[in-house]
């Protein structure tokens, strides 16, 4: 089972290869990346791969760019036509936007309500929800202060979590 991660630093910043090494995991996260450079990677780094499952984690940068919920949930639908188009057996999850810690151009009320449209989305287009966001979280909402190395990437203790997750999932 070859399984496939794609995003931005958060994604490239897991080191799958020491903490899952009975998975097959390829780590295609780039730091910088936002929604329209994952789909502009698709062809290359996705459907090119033949995965049997793919995790999208992207959104956190794009609204850091500016970029409004309507055109970052445009984005994130095209992604999931064009992997359901070339990848019709390989099962697609779209992980939650993780929360943050006082980054002002990453507000977590505006993540929040990115991840229910991102549910949403998984569920009119038959796709999975992953919510890595309810892991990641304090009681109020905001990334874990243990988990996060400066309000938004996070430390080998929230990377080991992420693990724990998906070899749970897939072993």
């Amino acid at each position: 089972m070859k399984i496939l991660l794609i995003g931005d630093s958060i994604t490239e910043s897991f080191k799958t290869d020491l903490l899952l090494p009975r998975l097959k995991i390829l780590n295609k996260g780039i730091y910088g990346d936002n929604s329209e450079g994952v789909f502009n990677r698709l062809k290359h780094d996705v459907i090119a791969q033949a995965p049997d499952i793919v995790y999208i984690l992207i959104g956190t940068n794009d609204f850091a760019l500016g970029r409004s919920k309507n055109q970052l949930l445009e984005t994130l639908e095209n992604t999931a036509e064009i992997l359901q188009t070339y990848l019709k057996k390989t099962k697609i999850y779209f992980t939650s936007i993780l929360p943050t810690r006082s980054i002002e151009n990453r507000p977590n009320k505006r993540i929040n309500e990115m991840n229910l449209l991102i549910s949403k989305l998984c569920e009119r287009k038959g796709l999975e929800y992953f919510n890595l966001h309810s892991e990641m979280a304090d009681e109020f909402g905001n990334l874990k202060g243990e988990l996060t190395i400066d309000g938004l990437h996070l430390t080998e203790a929230a990377y080991k979590k992420w693990a724990q997750i998906l070899l749970s999932r897939h072993s």
